[in-house]
């Protein structure tokens, strides 16, 4: 028989998961310290052009630059930490037959999710956006030179990469919210059509000001909104 916990066993056992969650941030940023350097190679890779140059203009702007790099690189490895951390935490709650490998699977899933939606932005979201932006400047060539910090420059690719990688998170999160009854099936799929205006929303206040980064944000969230409906279904359907 499972022991029920009083309030403040869920708050105990809430810190120490969220204390494990931050520490794996601490963990892996150390590491993606000591990476720095590659890590930022690989991140300007898909982006290498002769019209580009890219400065650093300040003593501390490396190091800077290193912290922000290995900060990012923390948080997107300690992903499936915390997303193990939350589903431990909460489905047992909900559901007491959920088993250690339901969470495997799902954990499984989201770092596959992660992935795609990493590599989305990066062969996708990152060349497509700096070209668009480069095209602009050099409409005024002669008068214009593309001159970029490396800071801001990398702050831009980071931002890009994260919102493409937490937004294929759209799955696991409907899966989620209909699991633990915040909202059923039958709601998501006759309220798509506010929740796709809400995506180009959310795509214009998280993505850089332009068109193009904007639509390639919302349609894969309207892809991946669909099949994780498809999905669902099918699950339910087969129990």
């Amino acid at each position: 028989m499972i022991k029920e916990m009083t309030f403040l066993e869920h708050l105990l056992e809430l810190r120490g998961r969220l204390l494990k969650f931050f520490l794996s941030i601490v963990v892996f940023s150390i590491i993606g310290y000591y990476y720095a350097d590659i890590i930022i190679q690989f991140l300007i890779r898909p982006i290498s052009d002769p019209h580009i140059n890219l400065q650093v203009l300040k003593i501390t702007s490396i190091f800077i630059t290193k912290l922000t790099v290995a900060f990012f690189f923390g948080v997107i490895l300690s992903f499936p930490v915390f997303l193990y951390q939350l589903l431990a935490f909460i489905l047992p709650v909900f559901n007491k037959k959920v088993t250690f490998l339901k969470i495997v699977f799902f954990i499984s899933l989201s770092i596959f999710l992660l992935i795609l939606g990493f590599l989305f932005g990066y062969y996708v979201m990152i060349p497509t956006s700096v070209t668009f932006f480069k095209s602009i400047s050099l409409n005024l060539s002669g008068l214009v030179g593309l001159n970029y910090t490396l800071e801001n420059y990398l702050i831009y690719l980071i931002w890009i990469l994260m919102i493409s990688s937490f937004v294929y998170q759209m799955p696991i999160l409907i899966f989620m919210l209909i699991k633990i009854g915040i909202a059923d099936l039958m709601w998501f799929k006759s309220n798509r059509h506010y929740v796709i205006v809400i995506f180009f929303i959310l795509a214009a206040l998280l993505t850089p000001p332009d068109p193009i980064s904007q639509i390639m944000i919302a349609f894969p969230l309207i892809l991946l909104y669909e099949f994780s409906l498809l999905f669902i279904s099918i699950i339910y359907k087969n129990k």
